[in-house]
């Protein structure tokens, strides 16, 4: 889908200029490992066209984004570390391919790089992406704890996950200098689309669909919350009315923000996506 979209290759684009000024060594080779894996490239693209819904330049966003993808992808590689995640996006994580000092420095580099990235913007910008980077890190630390209940899951994934989804979108919106109200209804709809991604993800994950990933340490998911005192049907049905629920929720938001509406359909469609995929795991089901 995302393919078709003249945001899509801007993004990889850039991307690809970053890993050819990158340094000449063995840290390179990690580094440029990671950035060159296929990826989807949700999070940059929800920011540049948070900023087109309000008459911004994709080129003013462009570096934003691309803080936002490596802030992304050094999550990934810390992940790995911590889980002892060995497959990634269908090939051997950068953790099983050059060891544990390889994959930690180039998080940090990915990190540092950021940090330089998103310098040039405002303020509020600046503190939107730092306050997301510091709850994807208390949410990292909330997964490893393994808490039982509904409500410690969603504590998790509404900082490990979402909280780049939302600060993306409200991002995005600060760039092109949209009203408060409006960057707060850009937020909640990146909260609502990043929670209901990360169920998704987590119910394909117990399901014994998730492809391409592999770790010697499972997290506690909603599914497998559900799953101690439910079948597997009624797991996947309460999981999947979460997912609609969260979709829902996302749609409402964008709904009642003001932005050009050709650009919100197209973030309604990054919706959508999720909620087929929720279709089609009931439906095997």
């Amino acid at each position: 889908m995302f393919e078709a979209w003249d945001e899509y290759h801007l993004i990889n684009g850039e991307l690809l200029r970053l890993t050819e000024r990158l340094p000449a060594s063995e840290l390179g080779e990690v580094i440029r490992y990671v950035l060159t894996s296929p990826g989807k490239r949700v999070r940059p693209l929800i920011l540049v066209l948070s900023s087109e819904a309000f008459g911004g330049d994709p080129a003013e966003s462009v570096n934003a984004s691309l803080a936002m993808e490596l802030v992304h992808a050094a999550s990934l590689v810390h992940d790995d570390i911590l889980d002892g995640g060995t497959e990634r996006r269908g090939a051997a994580s950068a953790f099983q391919k050059y060891g544990m000092e390889a994959a930690l420095l180039c998080g940090d580099y990915l990190i540092s790089r950021s940090i330089g990235l998103i310098s040039g913007y405002s303020r509020e910008v600046i503190e939107a992406f730092s306050a997301a980077c510091m709850d994807m890190s208390e949410g990292e630390m909330l997964d490893l704890e393994r808490g039982k209940q509904p409500e410690d899951y969603y504590l998790c994934i509404s900082k490990k996950t979402a909280s780049l989804i939302s600060a993306s979108s409200k991002m995005g919106c600060i760039i092109a200098g949209a009203s408060a109200e409006d960057v707060a209804l850009f937020e909640r709809y990146g909260v609502h689309l990043g929670l209901a991604y990360q169920v998704a993800d987590d119910l394909n994950e117990f399901l014994g669909m998730e492809k391409g990933k592999s770790s010697k340490r499972s997290s506690v998911t909603l599914p497998v919350i559900y799953g101690r005192d439910h079948s597997t049907q009624k797991t996947v049905a309460l999981c999947a009315g979460a997912i609609r629920d969260h979709c829902r929720a996302a749609k409402e938001a964008l709904a009642g923000a003001g932005g050009d509406e050709e650009i919100k359909a197209r973030l309604v469609s990054i919706i959508d996506m999720w909620g087929e995929e929720c279709k089609s795991l009931k439906d095997r089901c």
